[in-house]
């Protein structure tokens, strides 16, 4: 029987990030991933939008906000550091009505004070 130092089980995101930080922590950990599917991102991670949030909706300051934009950073450096191919294509964001006029000006603001 084969001894590992750490069995992860799920390879979806959050399965496959915590295995690849622990690896760079320490490459010569074993790891052993287990995954129920055929494959990786079977379910949610495989049938997102693909969008890299910008954290735009949550207050300034908020642990949110500033989880979103560390996010959005590390995500866009991992891409770039792995040839993984990304567009930052921007957002449109629409009111429906004149009554959403006012909320348009708030999530510019947001926008504004996170960074974007």
């Amino acid at each position: 029987m084969k001894e590992f130092d750490v069995i992860v089980i799920g390879a979806g995101i959050v399965g496959l990030a915590t295995s690849l930080k622990i690896l760079e922590k320490n490459p010569r950990i074993k790891i052993l991933l287990i995954e129920k599917e055929e494959g990786v991102a079977k379910h949610q991670t495989g049938n997102n939008s693909g969008v890299i949030h910008s954290g735009i909706y949550y207050k300034p300051g908020s642990l949110k906000a500033s989880n979103c934009l560390l996010g959005y950073k590390m995500l866009l450096e991992f891409c770039r550091e792995n040839d993984v191919k990304f567009d930052i294509c921007g957002k449109i964001i629409v009111a429906t009505d004149k009554s959403e006029l006012s909320r348009m000006e708030d999530v510019l603001e947001r926008g504004r004070q996170n960074g974007f």
